[in-house]
């Protein structure tokens, strides 16, 4: 039996595919074009030297990419976790489900989230809530795919946009008690937003393991919920908050952010991947751009898009001078006038 919520998550991800598939995703301020990559001098190295493998976590990543939350709580999403999680296995690369609160409200949708421990059983699985929701909960959701992490989402720009969305946003204490008992590691993640310094200094300030910027340029949760609410004739206008990925991760390295960064939210190349290592995110993931393939050229185009980035990423961190992932932060770049505007006003 499909519940609203269950219709809801069917919703976001009939929108998901159809703003990415039309090129219909807001646009707001500069994003990786903005950044250039200067040539370096020469270096004793080759691509078979290359090690693009990270640490974090206290685990050990082959890539610094994975993929990011996207859907689960329904029979249709069911089948693109399934999916997902039978390529994130093929390609030895992390997955996140998309937010269990459905499950956790309807139990009977919890086999949507299941499936991808199912196909993925040695698999790193990430799993994700709000932030408002308790430490029972997150047990429960961590549980119920025998996550290796948890991603809980600061999604106030969603909630506001959202007609049935929440109005009351007492996170920080429910944040703070969450990572001191969550069982695995804790990331506080946006969802389409960006952070600034501010913020970024504040839930660094909380101690989570990693912090997830979700910039804007992306898959728009704000778009997708307004585009839901049939009954409102005068939606609200976004388009003027929030930060892209390329900009937060200037606002965390203004901040001095000690915290590791994960950058998603508009990527859609492996040139985007390597762009943020550049500017000191230690892992990246991607939601929108897998999710348009998956839908059009099923699990099999996903998989061949993502080997692609795997045998990519060597040759590019080879033409950068870098042997590790965290060597492309010494790698020189040039900044856009309008990106290099953003900086200097953190």
């Amino acid at each position: 039996m499909q519940t609203p919520h269950s219709n809801r998550k069917n919703e976001h991800l009939s929108l998901a595919t159809k703003f990415w598939r039309d090129q219909q995703t807001p646009v707001l301020g500069p994003s990786f074009e903005a950044v250039r990559w200067v040539p370096g001098p020469l270096r004793d190295m080759a691509v078979s030297t290359v090690d693009p493998s990270v640490e974090l976590f206290g685990q050990h990543f082959d890539w610094p990419f994975y993929i990011e939350a996207m859907t689960g709580g329904s029979e249709a999403t069911r089948r693109v976790n399934e999916d997902l999680a039978k390529v994130s296995a093929r390609t030895g690369i992390a997955m996140a489900v998309g937010s269990q609160s459905v499950a956790i409200k309807d139990p009977a949708q919890a086999d949507s989230f299941r499936v991808v421990r199912e196909q993925n059983p040695e698999g790193f699985l990430i799993a994700n809530l709000g932030a408002d929701h308790p430490i029972e909960n997150v047990r429960a959701a961590i549980e119920m795919i025998d996550a290796n992490a948890i991603e809980l989402h600061v999604n106030v720009g969603q909630e506001i946009a959202m007609a049935e969305g929440d109005r009351s946003f007492y996170w920080l204490d429910n944040l703070k008690k969450i990572v001191a008992e969550s069982p695995v590691p804790v990331i506080i993640k946006e969802v389409g937003f960006g952070m600034g310094p501010a913020l970024l200094s504040q839930l660094a300030e909380l101690k989570p393991a990693a912090i997830n910027l979700g910039g804007a340029n992306g898959t728009s949760f704000a778009q997708i919920e307004q585009a839901r609410d049939r009954h409102n004739d005068n939606p609200m206008d976004l388009s003027s908050y929030g930060l892209t990925t390329v900009e937060s991760l200037l606002a965390a390295e203004n901040a001095g952010i000690k915290t590791p960064i994960i950058a998603t939210g508009g990527i859609r190349s492996v040139k985007d991947v390597v762009t943020s290592l550049m500017m000191g995110a230690t892992l990246t993931s991607s939601a929108g751009h897998f999710l348009e393939l998956l839908m059009k050229d099923g699990a099999d185009g996903l998989e061949k898009e993502i080997r692609l980035w795997q045998q990519q990423l060597p040759l590019y961190m080879t033409l950068l001078g870098a042997q590790k992932p965290a060597d492309l932060v010494k790698a020189k770049r040039i900044y856009s006038a309008d990106l290099f505007n953003s900086h200097q006003q953190f």
